[in-house]
């Protein structure tokens, strides 16, 4: 409440800047407090302020530009190409992260199905048990390897995209 009654007394303030002499606090009859120019019927004047005139804008000098000798016409044509030529960049980098993301669940489905050993991939032990044998591991490694350069082929991806916003 207190903001609003701030930001109404300075609009008023303002406004009165332009054509009126005095701001007047006023309390109304229901307890209200209204910042105004004209006191209404019934209301108790608590503040009276004389506004100053406002000073004549002073003429700011304009930045030294180059002289812009396209027409208004060729310049619209040229900013929706740059518009376009930047949608286009948006949605190559959107198919990138896209096409990163699937690599990825590829990659991982098979380290899922690889981690099954394929035939003269376990080796017996001595003891009567079996492990895994260096060819198997060379796979599965192989696979990781896989699955982690698609999780970095995605975080490029999105920090290009990501680049382009």
């Amino acid at each position: 409440m207190r903001s609003l009654t701030v930001a109404l007394l300075l609009a008023l303030t303002c406004a009165g800047a332009y054509g009126q002499d005095k701001i007047y606090k006023v309390r109304l009859p229901d307890g209200r407090i209204l910042f105004t120019d004209k006191p209404p019927a019934g209301g108790v004047v608590m503040f009276e302020r004389e506004v100053p005139p406002a000073p004549p804008p002073a003429a700011a000098p304009a930045p030294k530009r180059e002289a812009d000798t396209t027409a208004p016409e060729q310049r619209a044509v040229q900013a929706d190409a740059r518009l376009r030529d930047r949608a286009a960049e948006i949605d190559r980098a959107f198919a990138a992260v896209q096409a990163a993301e699937r690599d990825l669940q590829d990659a991982k489905l098979k380290l899922e199905e690889g981690r099954a050993p394929l035939d003269g991939e376990m080796i017996g032990t001595a003891r009567g048990r079996v492990r895994p044998s260096p060819a198997y591991q060379d796979r599965i490694a192989e696979l990781e390897k896989g699955v982690q350069s698609a999780e970095q082929r995605l975080a490029r991806a999105r920090d290009d995209m990501n680049a382009l916003r």
